[in-house]
């Protein structure tokens, strides 16, 4: 038998008619089972009375990646570390991709089932054996596709919980299985030509955004519109993150061409392992984008570098030129803490000199 949660998701609209809902009910395996196989069910329903068009984001529990979309606690408040991936998402080109994979289909009344395996996100052998309560992280909005436009269905407050139990505390094994699989094979010729040819203005953004945080701190119209209202400690924030990434040699990090979380997840660019400092696995999406510019190869390093531990743990709470820009006006806590805000600055701040877009541009092209 199956602890279960019920989350109701509910769309604001401007018509009262045909207006979207879904209902996510989420169960765990019964109590007892060893962390190595402790699996979460997410069951997605569409309770509306229109068929909808899901993206199926990262963070969402419509995706099986191992994500930080669960809230994982003992009785002592103590947390098992997260040591799954966070990924560089972009839900317009998932959108355009004409991908089935990159969309759930839901009819009215009809649903589907996602499996996550805790194990591959969440090292218990940290926290030790026990009950845990688990919560799905509440994330403030769901995207589907309607009329050709990306809309949005608002998330309400209040998750209930259920409680499962680790049987006894074990060394975790998940990433260390995944070193010796084919996930990790090299990458081919032309991939390596076109991971070499991104990181000379990877390196060129993080130059040119440490340049600009020096002369204009805050009062600049970039920093603005990435990063929103004044504040020294923010500013401070960014900043260090910055000059995190200025000490890293591009050159030298890892990337990792062929990976398992890749293949059928569409839209996305690339991940890493925040703790394996210099690995970046990259996608078909990387290698699908131009060398240079927002969401290109050379964005992307920057974009997954701001993840890792030691730059500065950026998370994903915003994905997409104009949802991060919403984030920095609403909630410039966050922004400074986004790793696509971080991306976008930083192209940004190269600016608007025509010779090297046509470069960029040349390059893409041919």
């Amino acid at each position: 038998m199956y602890p279960s949660i019920v989350l109701i998701l509910a769309a604001t609209a401007a018509s009262t008619f045909a207006a979207p809902s879904l209902l996510l009910q989420v169960s765990g395996t019964s109590p007892g089972y060893d962390t190595d196989s402790l699996m979460v069910l997410t069951t997605i329903r569409n309770t509306g009375d229109v068929p909808l068009e899901l993206l199926n984001d990262p963070y969402s529990p419509l995706s099986d990646l191992p994500t930080d979309m669960f809230t994982i606690a003992n009785a002592h408040g103590i947390r098992p570390d997260f040591v799954g991936i966070e990924v560089k998402y972009n839900p317009r080109l998932a959108a355009m991709s004409g991908d089935p994979l990159a969309i759930t289909y839901l009819a009215p009344g009809q649903s589907v089932q996602i499996e996550h395996d805790i194990a591959l996100a969440y090292d218990f052998s940290t926290s030790g054996p026990g009950p845990y309560t688990i919560n799905l992280k509440s994330r403030n909005a769901y995207h589907y596709v309607s009329g050709g436009r990306i809309s949005t269905l608002l998330v309400e407050t209040g998750v209930s919980s259920y409680v499962f139990n680790v049987s006894r505390s074990i060394a975790f094994k998940a990433r260390a299985t995944l070193k010796s699989e084919p996930d990790t094979e090299g990458c081919e010729d032309w991939q390596h030509n076109a991971v070499r040819g991104a990181i000379p203005h990877a390196k060129q953004y993080v130059a040119h955004a440490i340049a600009e945080l020096s002369r204009a701190g805050y009062k600049g119209d970039n920093y603005k519109r990435w990063f929103g209202a004044p504040s020294d400690h923010r500013l401070q924030t960014v900043i260090s993150h910055f000059e995190a990434l200025i000490g890293n040699n591009f050159t030298e990090f890892i990337y990792i061409c062929k990976t398992r979380f890749c293949s059928h997840n569409s839209g996305v660019f690339a991940y890493v392992y925040p703790d394996e400092f210099g690995k970046i696995h990259v996608c078909d999406m990387f290698f699908r984008s131009p060398v240079g510019g927002p969401d290109s190869r050379a964005s992307t390093i920057v974009h997954e570098s701001t993840h890792f531990t030691r730059n500065g743990g950026t998370q994903d709470h915003a994905y997409g030129q104009h949802l991060t820009q919403d984030l920095a006006r609403s909630y410039p806590q966050l922004a400074v803490m986004n790793a696509d805000n971080h991306e976008y600055f930083s192209v940004n701040a190269e600016g608007d000199d025509f010779q090297q877009r046509l470069a960029l541009y040349m390059q893409a092209s041919g």
